[in-house]
C-alpha cells in the first residue's frame, strides 16, 4: 500500500524546490565562529514542546511515479507520536510509534503492522532512533556525535561531525542562525539523507518553525527519493487526542 511505504519512506527522512529553501543568504563573507558559539545558537534555536500537533502536505516521488496527500500528525515528547493520512478526505492509514514500537493500520487493505521499532530500523536502514524521529518533526537537528568542527561554507555557518560509519554535517543561515540544512552520509552504506527546511515562522510563544521540509535520500536499493512536507496550523503544548484502535477483522501482516 502507498501510504505505509511513503509513511516508513518518512520515517527514513521524515518542496518547495531546493534551491528556494536554500536561497543564500545576500552579503559578504562570515565572520568566523567558534564551535560553542555556533552549537550555543543552534540549541537556542531548537523548537522546545511537550506536545506538538499539526496539519501537513505531504508529497513523495521516485523513478516510478509520485503520490500527495494530507496528514495529521501529533506528538507527546518521549512518548509518542501519531499520524494519519488522508487522500481525498479519506483516511487510508493510521500510525503510532513509540520508542520501542510501530504500529500502522491500513485501512485501504484492512490489514495491520506491529513491529518492535528495530523492524523500521533494519528494513528502512533508519539512522535515528525514536528521539532522532521526534527531533526532525519538530526540525530540531539530530547529532550523532559529541566531537563537532565548525567552519564556514559561503553564506552559510557550518557544523560537522564524523563517526566510523557516517558523517553529519548542519548549514545554520543568518545572523539568527537558524538550520537550513543537516546532510547525513552512512558512506559504509552508500546512503545519504539530505534535508532542507524554510519558511520558519513565529509561534504563538515566540518559538520559530519551519514550516517548509524537503528530504531527498540516496541509496543502492531504494534509489532517488523526495518527500516534500508543507506544515500548517502547527501548535505546541496543547495536549492531542491519540485514538488508535485496530479493528478486530483486520489481517495482521507480518
Amino acid at each position: 500500500m502507498k501510504y505505509t511505504s511513503v509513511l516508513l519512506l518518512l520515517l527514513v527522512a521524515l518542496a518547495a524546490s531546493s534551491c528556494k529553501s536554500m536561497r543564500r543568504a545576500q552579503g559578504g563573507s562570515l565572520k568566523p565562529r567558534s564551535e560553542k558559539v555556533l552549537m550555543k545558537n543552534l540549541l537556542e534555536n531548537s523548537v522546545s514542546a511537550n506536545w506538538l500537533g499539526a496539519k501537513a502536505k505531504i508529497s513523495y516521488s521516485d523513478e516510478y511515479g509520485g503520490e500527495s496527500f494530507s496528514a495529521n500528525i501529533r506528538l507527546k515528547k518521549d512518548s509518542v507520536i501519531w499520524m494519519n493520512f488522508k487522500k481525498f478526505s479519506l483516511e487510508g492509514a493510521r500510525v503510532l510509534l513509540t520508542p520501542d514500537s510501530i504500529f500502522v493500520i491500513d485501512r485501504i487493505n484492512n490489514q495491520y503492522i506491529a513491529k518492535p521499532f528495530e523492524y523500521a530500523q533494519k528494513e528502512y536502514n533508519l539512522p535515528v532512533g525514536f528521539q532522532g524521529l521526534q527531533a526532525m518533526l519538530l526540525g530540531n537537528p539530530v547529532f550523532f556525535s559529541n566531537e563537532t568542527e565548525a567552519s564556514t561554507d559561503s553564506s552559510y555557518y557550518t557544523l560537522a561531525q564524523k563517526t566510523d560509519r557516517l558523517t553529519a554535517k548542519y548549514w545554520l543561515a543568518g545572523p539568527e542562525m537558524f538550520l537550513r540544512r543537516f546532510l547525513v552520509d552512512d558512506f559504509r552504506n552508500s546512503r545519504s539523507m539530505d534535508v532542507s527546511s524554510s519558511d520558519y515562522r513565529q509561534l504563538e510563544d515566540k518559538q520559530k518553525f519551519s514550516y517548509v521540509r524537503s528530504f531527498n535520500l540516496k541509496s543502492p536499493d531504494m534509489g532517488q527519493m523526495r518527500v516534500n512536507i508543507e506544515f500548517s496550523k502547527v501548535e505546541i503544548d496543547v495536549p492531542q487526542k491519540m485514538e488508535f484502535e485496530i479493528p478486530e477483522h483486520y489481517e495482521k501482516v507480518d
